[in-house]
């Protein structure tokens, strides 16, 4: 992947990953109001970030963090936004077995509409980089 490919991969994929975390973040607010009753964005938004049932979407948003960070930083080298490119494609790839992400992410897949929707966009930029 050359420099200027990262860059268009890094802007046409930051938007769709926006939108996946947002309708995993509304389905699991959803399953765990379920369970344990209405809460207050302030109040889910501490069990986000504190509770360890929500640790298995640190990974994507890590990755939301870097491409915005890297997209950014007039500093950032080539080698920064290839690194960011790398590091999108390989939270969805199922070849590294150490990926935290996707065991709990592939049965959202199945169980939310709207993320299979906001899946398919971002499956349509990862495409784009196949075979690059």
């Amino acid at each position: 992947m050359t420099d200027e490919q990262a860059i268009q991969f890094l802007s046409a994929v930051r938007r769709p990953l926006l939108s996946l975390h947002k309708a995993i973040l509304d389905h699991e607010r959803a399953a765990y109001e379920k369970e344990f009753g209405p809460v207050t964005p302030a109040a889910f938004l501490q069990v986000l970030i504190n509770g360890s049932g929500f640790r298995w979407l640190a990974p994507l948003s890590t990755v939301i963090a870097n491409v915005d960070e890297t997209l950014d930083d007039r500093k950032a080298t080539d080698v920064d936004r290839i690194a960011a490119a790398g590091a999108v494609t390989t939270l969805f790839s199922s070849d590294l077995p150490e990926n935290t992400f996707l065991p709990r992410y592939l049965p959202l897949l199945q169980a939310s509409p709207a993320i299979l929707h906001e899946h398919g966009l971002v499956a349509q930029v990862l495409r784009t980089v196949e075979g690059k």
